[in-house]
Parts: structure tokens; sequence; C-alpha cells
């Protein structure tokens, strides 16, 4: 028999079920903690944290080792930004661990708390520069417990064959970058005026709101979808081949992340060089904007052609937000070569910034609800982590090619880059007949 949690409320808002909404709030706090404290740590690092590190701070001298740094010699700005690749690349290779647990062994709900309890310390702790690197640690961890296992919750709203699915994911992803973008703008505003701690007890306050959240609304969720999947007589499937599907679609999602990193990375070199400003925190607020403006808009149309029997399914949604991401890249590309490696004008730059986020807004949503389709009952967290893996992996390989600018040619950069989101677009294609095949993922048993 199901655990009594382990369906979903049959009441609805608008349309949704109601832990959509308190799913979309915790994220939304969640998100605010992380970004706020991302958007301090630079500059935390280097003006308070690594002057008197060698010294003040525990497990300095271990850490600089690891990553092979001389600390004599390395200096503060390459320390910090190693330090800051590594944690944010960490952040999204631990929801694997916080799968695990939550698949194996404690449930998704107590996963959570745990890592959101983690989360609060490690920023209580980042007032403390001793600790820094240990409340860093924790903040990695408690990140993997919370991440993808609120992701496999959202996939637990709904039925495996429910075509809201990727509408759901699609309005979760708003509540995520609402706390990306009031995050900076709130933290640096209390670091400038209220000092570091302020800042960073702001950033603890929004993760035990979105606890608190959490906690009293916890009985709108379920528990173990997997249960519930049982109960339905479902079984995952995917062609017969759900484990080969899903890695030529995370494959196609790290080729697309890499034309994502650029945009903090090579495009803020490339446009930074120009004899104009052309203000790269407006153009770093097109993308929230956007999925703002954008997610009301498509969702609606998605509402409309789904009355009508005519809502594209996740495959074809992931491969139209996958061409226009490569329209752009192609864009940036043809650009750089018709210019002959000179900055582009601003309003170039933001079509740039505004049609790859109209991409990302096909796409990511779209994936996020494929992946938890294509799980296997009791694996719903590891796989929405498997997910969160991509964009490491894609950080990790953005990196590595970011390396490459300046030793060779502006065009030819873009055009690489141009040449390896096709890659990942031709994945998709590759994807999207077995997709068709078996549109919801699932099969009922006879």
């Amino acid at each position: 028999m199901p655990a009594p949690d382990a369906r979903p409320s049959p009441r609805i808002l608008f349309g949704h079920p109601p832990g959509l909404v308190l799913l979309f709030l915790v994220e939304m706090w969640e998100r605010f903690s992380f970004y706020g404290m991302r958007a301090m740590l630079i500059v935390y690092m280097t003006a308070v944290v690594l002057p008197d590190a060698p010294t003040h701070v525990a497990g300095y001298q271990a850490v600089c080792a690891l990553l092979h740094l001389d600390p004599a010699q390395a200096g503060t700005v390459r320390i910090s930004s190693e330090l800051y690749g590594v944690y944010s690349g960490f952040v999204y290779l631990t929801p694997l661990l916080g799968g695990l647990l939550a698949d194996r062994l404690f449930g998704k709900r107590a996963t959570i708390i745990g890592g959101g309890l983690l989360i609060v310390a490690g920023h209580l702790l980042l007032t403390t520069p001793r600790w820094f690197l240990a409340a860093l640690l924790l903040i990695v961890v408690g990140t993997g417990g919370v991440k993808g296992n609120i992701a496999a919750q959202m996939a637990d709203l709904y039925e495996p064959d429910d075509p809201r699915r990727e509408r759901g994911f699609s309005i979760f992803y708003v509540g995520i970058n609402i706390g990306a973008t009031a995050a900076p703008l709130v933290c640096a505003l209390l670091a400038e005026r209220a000092g570091w701690n302020a800042a960073f007890m702001a950033t603890s306050a929004g993760m035990i709101l979105g606890l608190a959240l959490y906690v009293l609304g916890a009985r709108h969720l379920p528990e173990r979808q997997a249960e519930w999947a049982a109960s339905r007589g479902r079984r995952a499937v995917s062609g017969g081949h759900p484990a080969a599907l899903l890695t030529v679609l995370s494959i196609s999602s790290v080729f697309l992340w890499i034309s994502y990193e650029q945009q903090a990375n090579a495009l803020v070199r490339w446009l930074g060089t120009g004899p104009s400003d052309i203000g790269m925190a407006w153009l770093q607020a097109i993308p929230p904007a956007m999925v703002l403006i954008g997610t009301p808009v498509l969702t609606l149309r998605w509402s409309a052609q789904a009355r009508a029997g005519r809502e594209p399914g996740p495959g074809t949604k992931m491969l139209i937000g996958a061409a226009i991401i490569l329209a752009m890249q192609c864009l940036l590309g043809a650009l750089s070569v018709m210019l002959g490696g000179r900055t582009p004008s601003p309003w170039l730059a933001a079509l740039y910034f505004a049609g790859w986020e109209v991409g990302d807004l096909y796409f990511s949503p779209a994936a996020m609800g494929l992946f938890s389709r294509l799980a296997r009952p009791g694996y719903e967290s590891m796989t929405m982590a498997v997910w969160y893996l991509t964009i490491f992996a894609g950080n990790l390989a953005s990196g590595w090619i970011g390396g490459m600018w300046g030793s060779v040619g502006i065009s030819a950069y873009w055009l690489l880059i141009a040449a390896l989101t096709a890659v990942g677009v031709a994945a998709m294609a590759i994807c999207r007949p077995l997709i068709m095949r078996t549109p919801h993922a699932v099969v009922q048993d006879a």
C-alpha cells in the first residue's frame, strides 16, 4: 500500500498543484541565499579573507597545496579566482551525493532540511574569516542536499504522463531567477551600508525563511514518487533505452552550457575591449528580465496549445530552444568575422543575450521535466542530480576552453563555440525521435 503522502494533493492552484507555489518560494529564497553570497564572494575573499589567510584561515595551506598554488607567489587575485571556480563547480557536483542520500537512505524531505541547515550554518560561519573554508564546504555539501531534491519534488507533484509538468518547471524557473536577480542588489547594498556581517546575515535569513516555508508547507508535497508511480501501475521507459537517452541528452546539455558560460567569461572580455562602455551590468540584467517577461507569455501559449491538442512535447521544446541558442551563437560568430574582431554595438550584444535566454526558456524547463520523466522509480533525485552534473561539466569545459582566449583569434574562438553548440543541437536532434516515440516516458502496464 502506498504511503499516505505518496500522491500529490488533487487540489489545484491556477491549474497546478499547490505544492508548486511552495517549491517556487522555497527555491526563490534558496537562490537568494546562494546568489547573494556568490555576488560578494570574490570581493570578500580579496579584501577580508586572503590578506591574512596564511596565518588566520584554518586549512588555507592545505587547500592551496591541493590546488597546486604557492600562496607566496600566486597572489590574492589568482587564489580568489581558483577558490571561486572550485566552489562554483562543486555546488553542481554535490547534488549527486544529495540524490543518493535521498533515494537510498533519508528521503527527499529529510535531505532537503538537513542540507538547508548546513547552508545556514555555512553562511553564518562566513562572518568569521578563520572558518571561511569550512563555511564554503558546508555550503557546497548543503547545496547538494537541497538542489536536486527540490527539483525531484517538483516532478513528484505531477503524474508521469501529466502534460503540465514542463509548464510547472517553467514557473519554477521564474522563482530561481527572482532570487538570483534580487540577491546581488540587496546584499551589495547591505555590505556597503551595514558591513559584511549584515550582508551574510541576509543570505542566512533567506535560507532560514525558505526552510521555514518548506517545513510548514510540507503537507502539500509527496515524499516517495516511486511508491506513487507503482500504485498507478506504471513504469519508466524510453524506447527501452532510458540510460542511453539520458546520456545523449546530458551530452547535448553540456555543449549548450559551454555556450552559456561564455556570457560570464570570454564575452565579458570581448565586450570590455571596445572603445565605448557597453555596460556589462546592464547586459547581464537582460537574461533574468527575459525569464520574468517570457515565462508567462510562453506558459500561456503552451496552455492554449494544450487545450487545442497542439502543445509541443518536451523533445520538441528542447530542440527549438537548442536551435535558438545555436542561432545566437552563430550570430556572435558572424559578427566577429564581419567586424574583424572589433566589439559589436550594445544593441547587437543585447539581442544576443535576449535571444539566448528565449532559447533557454524553451530548453531548460523542458529538460528538467524530461529528466524527471525518465527517472527510474527510486532514483528520482539522482536522475535530477545528473541534470545539474551537466552544468558542472559545462563549467569545467568552459573554463578550459576560455583559456584559449588571447591565444587564438577572436573570430576563431567564437566560431569554435558555435561549432560546439552545433554538436549539442545535433545530439538533441538525434534524441527527439526517441522522445517522441514515448512522449510521456511511461507506459501503462497491461
